[in-house]
This record gives structure tokens, sequence and C-alpha cells, in this order.
């Protein structure tokens, strides 16, 4: 089923929480003794168990980028946030998809504890990123760096001191990239909190930023 992009109906954290209390409570209601279950019942209660540790990681995971990320971006660029999902979306890894779209197939809408529509955003969160990237891409080109065919230095550095990369919301199964792979990827990192930052906060935190990743800039 499609659904209709938009905001979630509450926070992030706030949702996945939601999500886990009630497949905890779905769990016990359909839980049996091994000798009583049937090897499908078997099989929905690992998916619903899996279901239910997955997304206790992303919990911590997001405690995580609260308490060490967010406050250092923060710091470096003199903004706040209006709240943690912008960045949390952008560090949603795609191994995501797999948890929230499996639960929608699991389970009709009308027994799901908040609108299909919820899950549904939040497994297409990973496309945050490239687009933000995008945005922070140009406006650095076109609003920041000087020249008509200025070129955004490396930003590796920069995903390395807000440990983006490291930080990423994902599952245990995810792909771990290595080499220019990875160097791609923590770059679209860097370049979709600056996007955010632009979007959110306009052009000053922007600007805050550039010292940041160009040369001689704080260590």
């Amino acid at each position: 089923m499609s659904y209709e992009y938009g905001s979630l109906s509450r926070p992030i954290e706030e949702t996945l929480t939601t999500i886990q209390e009630w497949l905890m409570v779905v769990y016990r209601a359909e839980f049996l003794p091994a000798h009583r279950r049937s090897s499908r019942r078997t099989r929905r209660l690992r998916r619903i168990r899996g279901w239910n540790r997955e997304i206790g990681r992303l919990v911590s995971g997001i405690d995580r980028v609260e308490r060490e990320t967010l406050p250092c971006i923060e710091r470096d660029v003199g903004y706040t946030f209006q709240s943690p999902d912008g960045l949390l979306r952008i560090l949603m890894d795609g191994s995501t998809r797999r948890l929230f779209f499996g639960i929608l197939e699991e389970f009709p809408e009308e027994i799901l504890p908040l609108p299909a529509k919820d899950i549904d955003i939040l497994g297409k969160f990973p496309d945050n990123a490239q687009a933000l990237a995008l945005i922070g891409d140009v406006t650095l080109r076109l609003k920041i760096l000087p020249g008509l065919h200025a070129r955004v230095p490396g930003l590796v550095p920069l995903s390395d001191r807000w440990r983006l990369h490291e930080h990423k919301l994902g599952l245990l199964c995810r792909h771990h990239p290595t080499g220019r792979a990875l160097e791609r990827e923590k770059e679209t990192l860097a370049r979709a909190v600056l996007g955010l930052l632009y979007v959110e906060g306009g052009i000053d935190p922007l600007r805050a930023a550039v010292p940041l990743f160009m040369s001689g800039g704080p260590a």
C-alpha cells in the first residue's frame, strides 16, 4: 500500500518506543510454549522478537546521537536545532527499510499502535540524507564559497569530527563500506548536515561551519 509522504505524528524516539512497547504486548499475547507452536507461529514470534531488539538498538543509538553528536555540531556552528529529528533522519541507515516495511507487511493497519503512514515514513528516512546533501552542496557553492566554479573541499574530516558515520542508526545486518565507498558515505552525511543547517537556520549556521572543513580550520 502507498502512503502520502509527510511528517511523523510524534517525535522519532517516541514513535520508536511506541512501536517497541506494542511489539512486546503482541509477543506476549501470541506466545505459546515451543511444544504447542506451529512452525509458522514460531517464525512469526522470531520476527517480532527480532524487530523488538532492533528497535531497542535504534533507540539506544538515538540516545548516543543526542548526547554526543548533536551537541558537538551545535557548539561548532553556534546553532541549536529545532529538534533532534532532522539529524536522526539523516543518520538512519538504509538497512532500517527492511525493519519498518516488514512490520507493515506483517500486521494489518487496524492493529498498529500508530498510523501506518508513520511507519512508512520511518522506512523512507534513508532518502533524506541524499536530498539534504544536494541542498548543502549547491548552497555552499552558490552562496558561501567564492568563485563561479567553487569546489567544496573534501568533507570526510568534518564527518569524522562530528562522528556522523560512527553514529549512523542501522541494523546489525547493515553493510559496512570500506575505502572510497566509506569516504563517499561520510561526505554525503557531512553535506546532508550542512544542508539541514541551511534549511533550518539559514545562511549563518552554514557559514559558521565553513572554517571547520576549509584548510586552516580548527582541529
